[in-house]
This record gives C-alpha cells, structure tokens and sequence, in this order.
C-alpha cells in the first residue's frame, strides 16, 4: 500500500460487508470487484481504459500481461494492493491519486505501479484468509521491506517508462517524513526515495531482473476479462488452457465449474471441476459452499448436507450456509438442530427477517412454542418480510 492504513482489518471490513448470494460465490470481476467498491466513476484518469491502458504499459515493461482486476474505488483515500479468494486486486481511490499529483498522468502511473510492485513481489495478503486467522501478518520490519521493494520497482517502471523520477519523489515527499519509522508499517522519506532512485537507476542501466512470465495465470486473467465482457464461452476456453497449463491452478477449475453449468447444464463436470478445486485449495469454504449448491441441483441431498457443514467449520459466520442447513434441517423435522442455526443467524445479524421466519416455522412444530413462533413472525414482519403477515393471520389468531 502506498500510504499507510490506520489497520488493514478497516479494509477488511469493507470487504466483508459484500452482500451475500444464495448460488455461489465467484471470481468473475463485476461479481467481486463491484461489490469490494461500488463506485464505477473514475476522475484521476480520463476513463476506466484509461487506467487500464497504465496498467498495460507498467507490465509491458517487464514483458508480463495483465493479472490483476483494476478497480476503482472511492473514498478509501488510498492505493491498495490485495488478493480476494485468490484473484489480485488493485483498489484505488481516484480522487486521492488526483490530490497527490493534482492530476500529473506521471504520479498517478508511479502510485499504480507501486501497487503493481506489491503482487510482482508476492506481498499481497488474501483478505479471506486473514480474516479467518489462517495466516499472521507480517511484521512492521517487514512491511516496511515490502513498501521499499514495491517504490524500487515502481522506480524501475517509471523510467522504462521515460517518466521523470522528480514525479515520484514529489509524491513520496507529500506522503511521509524523515521520523523514526521502528514502530511504522511505512519506511522513512529518506529511505523511500533511495529506494526509487535503486529502482529507476538499474532500468537506466539495463537491469530486467522484474521480468516475470506465467501462462497460465495470463489464461486465468484472459477468462475474467472475458467475463466481464460476458463472453462466457471465450472465457471457458481460457479457463481450461490455464488448466493444461497448469493443473493446480484452483481458481480456474472454481471458474470453469460455474461455467459447465451455465453454458452446458452439465452437473457431473461441473461437481467434478469445484471437486479438484477443493482438492487444490481444501481450506476456502466458498469452494464448498459453491459445490453444495451443485449436490442441491443433482438432489444429492446428504452431501449438500456435508458440505454446508464443511462451509460453517471453516467460516462460523456465513449466514447463508447456516440459513441453507436450518431450512434443510426444519425440511427433514429436525427442528430443534434447525432453531439452532437460525439462532444463530440472528445473533450474527439480529435484522436478518428470514431466519426469524424459518425459525417461526421450526418452532411452530414443537409443543408449547406457538407463541414464540407468532413473536418470531411478527419480527420478520417488523424487518419486512411482508409474506409473515399470512402466517400471523392463519396460525397466530387469538
């Protein structure tokens, strides 16, 4: 990240707050990206392919393709690199590019390519993971090593690039200071724009060391583009090169699966693809939960069951799986296990009118809870599940 977060969990929490969907959760770049930021309106560049024309020609000067999802994102007031369940993601703020170089084309491709630097380099944290505590992060020596690789390389980037190394240095200067930077995410001035000048000297002289090639992942990325264009049999293509080329590639089989049932209503292939995807990548419970909605549609009911049951291990909080797996539990009359997880639900998100609903349901078929039934359906009316209000005239007369 350019400048420093106050914690990265404020980011998280923006993410998190992704409403959630009932099918599946993908990776195709308007389903995730949108939802990170919803703001399409991009200010510091002159249009969307402007951006993504910078982005071009910063991996043009290491002979890479595009592989990351470039999304604005306003009033974040930061650049931000990141990975969410496993695709690359460079957020910005446009507005706070254009405060920083007020609207130099030269700063605002220097503050790219520093993010840029960050997934060339592997730093980039998946925020799903760090949400879950499945991973530590790093500590403030090393993000202050990992700031310094990404300005040298956005040095090196800059100059490949014939642009003015004085671009840089004007926004590292408005963006730090020479204090002590022990207990900082973030390296001193001094530091920082030595660690430009690293980087623009070895392009000067020559220097490729950042050169970087990968088809497969260059497919992948083919496929989400292609997506994002709705060119959904172009991007099924692409998806199944990147698994010729490279067979432990998750998010290609996870994409590719969507897409067997999309395109050619083929169930078996479909649950064959997010299988090997589980297989590659056992610990991200959006692979099951996508999985469990294929057992639904084949009517392989126990191991919908199992996989939900997979999903809420590795993520306790995901209220639609829980929701899934009470209404499952209240269909078969278990309604006790059912009340459960509506219970749940509703202490995760006490305005969520559906789970009151089911719940009202599941306890009507008990003895003695007819009355807490009515109150669980009053509630879900008061949040605004208007179909409550037949429940409450049939079953909760007076």
């Amino acid at each position: 990240m350019l400048i420093k977060l106050n914690t990265l969990k404020k980011l998280l929490l923006l993410l998190l707050f992704i409403p959630l969907v009932s099918f599946g959760q993908d990776y195709n770049n308007d389903s995730e990206a949108l939802k990170i930021c919803s703001s399409l309106q991009v200010r510091s560049f002159a249009s969307n392919s402007a951006a993504d024309n910078a982005l071009e020609r910063i991996l043009g000067t290491i002979g890479a393709s595009k592989r990351f999802v470039l999304q604005p994102c306003n009033n974040t007031n930061n650049a931000v690199a990141t990975s969410y369940k496993g695709i690359r993601y460079i957020l910005y703020d446009p507005d706070f590019m254009n405060t920083l170089s007020y609207g130099n084309n030269w700063g605002n491709l220097f503050i790219l390519a520093h993010e840029v630097g960050h997934h060339i380099n592997g730093h980039s944290l998946d925020l799903v993971l760090y949400a879950t505590d499945a991973v530590e992060s790093v500590s403030l020596a090393e993000s202050r090593k990992q700031e310094l690789e990404a300005d040298e390389f956005a040095g090196f980037v800059l100059a490949k690039l014939q642009g003015p190394i004085s671009a840089a240095n004007e926004v590292i200067s408005k963006i730090s200071n020479d204090s002590d930077d022990t207990y900082n995410t973030h390296p001193s001035r001094s530091k920082r724009l030595n660690a430009v000048s690293i980087g623009y000297n070895k392009a000067s002289k020559g220097d490729g060391q950042y050169s970087e090639s990968n088809q497969a992942e260059e497919f992948f990325y083919k496929g989400v583009e292609s997506e994002k264009k709705d060119k959904k049999y172009e991007a099924f293509g692409f998806y199944s090169k990147a698994i010729q080329l490279k067979s432990s590639i998750s998010e290609a089989y996870n994409q590719r699966a969507k897409l067997q049932l999309e395109l050619f209503n083929n169930l078996d292939s479909a649950i064959e693809d997010i299988s090997k995807a589980i297989e590659l990548s056992p610990q991200e419970p959006d692979l099951y939960f996508n999985r469990s909605t294929f057992y639904k549609l084949n009517d392989e009911m126990q191991l919908y069951y199992n996989d939900l049951n997979k999903v809420i291990e590795l993520n306790p909080n995901d209220e639609v799986a829980l929701y899934n797996r009470g209404n499952l539990l209240l269909q078969n009359k278990y309604n006790n296990d059912a009340i459960l997880d509506f219970d749940r639900i509703i202490n995760i998100n006490s305005n969520n009118a559906e789970a009151y609903y089911s719940r009202a349901l599941a306890k009507l078929g008990l003895e003695d809870m007819r009355s807490e039934a009515c109150d669980d359906a009053k509630k879900s009316l008061d949040l605004g599940r208007a179909e409550s209000k037949e429940f409450l005239e049939v079953m909760c007369k007076e």
